[in-house]
């Protein structure tokens, strides 16, 4: 059996390039997503946070703090670059291949921030009535941009 991987729909590799099939109002709302994980990132006190720095050691606390202090500043610091660079290019045509490993980083810190925040899990259902709604909705929606820029990367 022949697997095709559907039509892309916000992200399509074109040769070294790719390119950003996103509307005026979604490249808005990346940008200003963008600006808001920079500022949570930056802070470094939302408990959320701890989600995009998983623990190396998880029964030797000593092990892992001196892990931590090896490796969070140098964490934080490509992650703040990272939106930094989705910022900038939230508006462009096409993106490098160093600029789409920028935005796989962002969309996927944002979808353990966001998930981490609505205590959501992959099995969890969809309740469009729900008050959480128009958060599980973002959620849904960064998986699918994660999805994209992942099969672009890949097309490459």
């Amino acid at each position: 059996m022949i697997l095709r991987r559907r039509k892309a729909l916000a992200f399509q590799r074109d040769g070294e390039r790719t390119v950003v099939l996103l509307g005026p109002d979604e490249r808005d709302l990346m940008a200003d997503l963008a600006r808001q994980f920079h500022a949570v990132v930056a802070d470094d006190d939302d408990p959320a946070l701890a989600r995009l720095y998983p623990t190396a050691y998880v029964d030797d606390r000593e092990r892992q703090d001196d892990y931590a202090s090896l490796v969070h500043d140098d964490l934080v610091r490509t992650r703040l670059d990272a939106a930094d660079v989705v910022l900038a290019t939230a508006h462009s045509e096409s993106l490098d291949d160093d600029e789409l490993a920028s935005w796989m980083q962002v969309l996927n810190g944002l979808r353990l921030l966001l998930g981490t925040r609505l205590d959501v899990s992959e099995e969890d259902g969809f309740d469009p009535e729900a008050p959480d709604a128009p958060q599980r909705a973002l959620l849904a929606w960064l998986g699918f941009l994660l999805e994209e820029t992942v099969g672009a990367a890949s097309d490459g």
